[in-house]
């Protein structure tokens, strides 16, 4: 009698686990779907830091034309998934203090591999600066 009443009350709870599933999947994808997200938009921003700074390094020693860091710059951009086009870049040579410098801006257009319409925007624009004093010939 008594595993009778057991067997009937295991019977009860067998499509618990897939009800328990049903509620916590859609959220687990939700916050893995998010990590990658961050993950990409953090390497993708690293590399948009790390090719500004290479360019204004090499234009700070007068060891290329712009044209030369704009295409180091692409280079080092082509292994991001938005591509960087040579309009996204922008090379100024500036007075800093008094000392002349170079500006390096990297922009990228950044799309979402998760596009929530209303929550999140489909893309958004990243963009790194950097700026170094050129070095004059004697130094």
């Amino acid at each position: 009698m008594v595993s009778r009443a057991l067997r009937r009350l295991c019977r009860r709870e067998e499509g618990q686990g897939l009800v328990e599933m049903a509620f916590i999947l859609p959220l687990f994808l939700v916050i893995v779907v998010g990590v990658i997200e961050v993950a990409d938009g953090m390497n993708a921003y690293i590399t948009l830091i790390d090719s500004g700074r290479d360019g204004a390094r090499l234009g700070s020693k007068n060891l290329a034309t712009d044209t030369e860091i704009k295409n180091l710059v692409l280079i080092e951009t082509g292994r991001l998934r938005d591509d960087v086009t040579a309009q996204d870049i922008t090379i100024s040579h500036i007075t800093v203090d008094g000392a002349n410098a170079i500006r390096v801006e990297v922009c990228n257009d950044r799309t979402l591999l998760l596009n929530v319409p209303l929550v999140m925007p489909e893309s958004f624009r990243m963009c790194s600066t950097t700026t170094m004093r050129v070095l004059s010939v004697g130094s």
